[in-house]
């Protein structure tokens, strides 16, 4: 394109405005919320510099990038307060507009007031793409905008010139990894590499990782196993004019329930690496792989990174152990004996699931090998002997610190739930629930009654729970349900209503219709005692002091006692005020 005509085109962008903005979520993975929007530039539909590669190109070419880009945030902030977002705004700008625009930082927090935004909505994203030339007077700005209230965030990390050394001084709010070390990250251990010593000097530095360029549910639940819980990229959302977030569809999971061991972990847990051979591999070329290591038992076959076989040493040794066999196979290629229909299953699948798969397949060769793929592309092999017995070994495991009662986790698999969801910093609430007057009902009724009862609780936590939730009996009558899903409130009425409706089954006819029953205090003296009721104490894990399980405990027991403090069957949350109280009296679901 002619550099004039290009030129004048630029212009005309710029003093016509001709320019909107479209909005991309940034996304909470653990809350499976929007964290916030980046507003991203587009050219008026039709005009010649339309695509956001090509306008940038253009200002920059021209020296025009801090024209442009002002323009640009004035449009997004004018755009983006129409959205009544909850939602920060991430706004792009280069280290040179920031300075240039410097001197005018009052006029953008006034822009920002009359849209009615303040700068705490705001992140200022600074590219690491270009230079900084004046060290000093950045940092120095820099610490006026976090003075002012604004957030700033590296972008682009890892793709140019801003070293360890200027990231320590800026000390961001957040760090966004460039999409090129995200893009299949899941197949490639140097990217990995990377990012993880991003995380960890993240943590150093006290500020939050965005991993950008999200595109597949393999890189999703890659970088959700490296500590990592905002992310941005097409998978979570396309950039769009309204400020919207919604849960992509097709069964992908944003906020997985974390389970560290046992039948319900992911098969990928247990895949190894394997060698793999091609369809068009002449046999004779197999058989000295075989020979070369005599432990192998067979081999994957590829086409493009993706499983269409499998070949099974028993198969090459029977066809050699003919008359005249390795004359005649030995030139043949593996696709003509290849076995074709290998069980391929999905690194995400549980164990539990690929067990029963595997056990209700009648074909032999199944038992020696199953290939495991993310999005359809190989990743390794899993011996189903080792399969089956780790599965065994989870469930001995499970039923030695199993409640006896119930069958529920006791409190070794619930402290180690609570320290995995801790360490790899998963938002959750621990809901501490506990039986109201259990024990004068227990000397009443009997201790078979009493038993029957506490069963039926911990079947209603498990018939009220989704994949999202952890269910567990710590002893007696103290139960823990703890949950990853984005709200609590609809579960704990849920349970309440539950226990309420199902609640006289467990009393006489008479106690029921009198409200209490007429047993003796510890004094000896009769007295009415309440009917069972259910206290849930609610403990949000951002208000856990240092990651501390310990504290979490001594949250719990508190939240618990206020719930216990209530008429009837209540809930209580920590950090909470106003909440509903459905009395245990209550026969029909009216709440």
């Amino acid at each position: 394109m002619a550099p004039h005509l290009l030129q004048r085109s630029l212009d005309e962008l710029i003093s016509k405005e001709a320019i909107h903005t479209v909005l991309q979520p940034i996304v909470d993975l653990s809350r499976n919320r929007a964290l916030g929007y980046e507003a991203l530039t587009r050219g008026a539909s039709g005009h010649l510099l339309q695509r956001p590669d090509l306008m940038f190109q253009a200002a920059h070419q021209f020296d025009r990038i801090p024209d442009l880009e002002i323009l640009c945030i004035r449009s997004a902030i004018r755009h983006f307060s129409r959205q009544k977002s909850d939602g920060l705004l991430f706004i792009n700008i280069c280290p040179q507009s920031l300075l240039n625009y410097g001197e005018e930082i009052s006029e953008l927090t006034e822009r920002l007031a009359h849209n009615g935004l303040q700068p705490t909505d705001v992140v200022l994203e600074i590219s690491e793409r270009f230079p900084i030339e004046n060290t000093g007077q950045f940092l120095t700005l820099i610490g006026h905008l976090k003075e002012l209230g604004y957030g700033i965030a590296i972008d682009d990390l890892g793709s140019g010139y801003s070293g360890l050394k200027l990231w320590s001084e800026i000390r961001p709010d957040y760090v966004k990894i460039d999409r090129h070390f995200i893009d299949r990250i899941d197949q490639d251990t140097v990217k990995q590499a990377f990012v993880t010593s991003v995380v960890h000097l993240c943590e150093q530095l006290q500020c939050e990782v965005i991993a950008e360029g999200i595109e597949t549910q393999g890189e999703l639940n890659l970088i959700r196993s490296m500590g990592i819980h905002i992310g941005q990229g097409y998978l979570l959302g396309k950039p769009q004019s309204k400020a919207e977030f919604q849960t992509p569809e097709h069964g992908l999971s944003l906020t997985s329930p974390v389970h560290a061991n046992g039948v319900e972990q992911p098969i990928g847990n247990l895949c190894q690496p394997l060698e793999t051979i091609a369809a068009s591999l002449p046999m004779r070329e197999v058989d000295e792989l075989f020979r070369e290591n005599p432990l192998l038992m067979s081999l994957p076959v590829l086409e493009e990174e993706r499983p269409v076989g499998l070949l099974h040493r028993r198969k090459l040794l029977e066809l050699f152990a003919q008359p005249y066999g390795r004359a005649l196979f030995e030139r043949k290629t593996v696709g003509h004996f290849m076995q074709q229909n290998p069980l391929i299953v999905d690194c995400a699948m549980t164990l539990e699931a690929v067990s029963k798969v595997l056990t209700d397949d009648d074909d032999e060769d199944l038992r020696q090998h199953l290939i495991v793929t993310c999005e359809g592309r190989y990743q390794g092999v899993v011996n189903s002997k080792d399969l089956l017995k780790h599965i065994t070994d989870s469930q001995i495991q499970k039923a030695r610190y199993a409640n006896p009662l119930t069958l529920l986790p006791g409190n070794v698999p619930i402290d180690e739930h609570v320290e995995q969801l801790l360490r790899q910093q998963s938002h959750f609430y621990l809901l501490y629930l506990d039986l109201n007057h259990f024990k004068p009902y227990n000397d009443q009724y009997g201790y078979r009654q009493g038993d029957a009862v506490l069963r039926w609780l911990g079947r209603l936590l498990q018939q009220h729970s989704s994949a999202l939730n952890f269910v567990g009996h710590i002893g007696g009558d103290d139960f823990v349900l703890i949950s990853q899903e984005a709200d609590f409130y609809p579960l704990c009425e849920q349970l309440l209503q539950a226990f309420n409706q199902q609640c006289s089954e467990f009393h006489r006819n008479d106690d029921w219709s009198r409200g209490y029953l007429n047993a003796h205090d510890r004094s000896g003296q009769l007295s009415r005692i309440p009917l069972l009721g259910l206290a849930i104490g609610v403990v949000p894990s951002t208000l856990i002091e240092n990651q501390d399980p310990q504290s979490l405990a001594q949250l719990a027991a508190q939240a618990k006692q206020q719930a216990k403090q209530k008429t009837g069957s209540a809930w209580h949350c920590l950090g909470q005020e106003m909440q509903p109280i459905l009395p245990v009296a209550i026969k029909a679901a009216g709440h």
